[in-house]
């Protein structure tokens, strides 16, 4: 079985999902194109942002699915940003079912990260420091601690003009005051086992919610 990832275009994004997708399903083996499809191999591709993920990217992605045959499944990921994620999941579903080329040959699935995947990193309480000496992070936690609330149900900071620049802007706060570096470019130390498994462990107290969703889907699909 092979599977095909569309993610929505950060590139924070392509870095970390292969290499969680190493550690969740080790077997599996990512392809440079749609062509070398086989069993337990993985096709990740960017859609460059939002809405191009559920225009063309999206279309582009069935005709390719289409076109070779040996995929399973198509799994859509992108952020819920200012929406809800139900209302972003039926977005796809819906954009779906309107192109002239329907999925036939795989099932669709949709990955919503609320709001942002920073949200999600915001999840490893053991990265954010307790006493922090910047007034950056203290003012951070002030605000929403992390560590105590689930890191989905924060409300917009005033002075962030998104979800996405605010939660951006928190986990860097946390990484800067441990010495370490985040950024779109490059999530660092986010990547790694560790982080994942701290994410695993607080998706089971029943924090980012979305998250634990992610990790119900991989467990159906690896």
């Amino acid at each position: 079985m092979s599977y095909y990832f569309l993610v929505e275009g950060r590139r924070s994004e392509r870095k970390l999902y292969p290499s969680w997708l190493s550690y969740i399903a080790p077997q599996y083996r990512r392809i440079e194109d749609p062509s070398e499809a086989e069993d337990n191999t993985y096709y990740l591709i960017s859609a460059e942002g939002y809405p191009s993920i559920i225009g063309q990217h999206l279309q582009n992605a069935i005709a390719d699915i289409e076109n070779s045959g040996k995929f399973k499944c198509l799994i859509v990921v992108l952020d819920s940003e200012e929406s809800s994620v139900d209302a972003r999941r039926a977005e796809v579903f819906n954009a779906a079912n309107k192109l002239d080329t329907p999925l036939k040959s795989a099932t669709l699935e949709v990955v919503v990260q609320n709001r942002c995947i920073e949200t999600w990193l915001l999840g490893n309480s053991r990265v954010v420091a307790r006493k922090p000496q910047g007034t950056e992070l203290r003012d951070f936690i002030a605000f929403y601690d992390v560590v105590i609330n689930d890191p989905e149900l924060s409300p917009l900071r005033a002075g962030f003009a998104s979800y996405g620049q605010y939660y951006h802007s928190y986990l860097q706060a946390i990484f800067r005051e441990r010495g370490l570096s985040y950024t779109k470019h490059n999530p660092g130390h986010a990547k790694d086992e560790a982080y994942l498994s701290q994410l695993k462990s607080r998706a089971e107290l029943g924090h980012i919610k979305s998250f634990g969703q992610f990790l119900q889907l991989c467990s159906k699909l690896f």
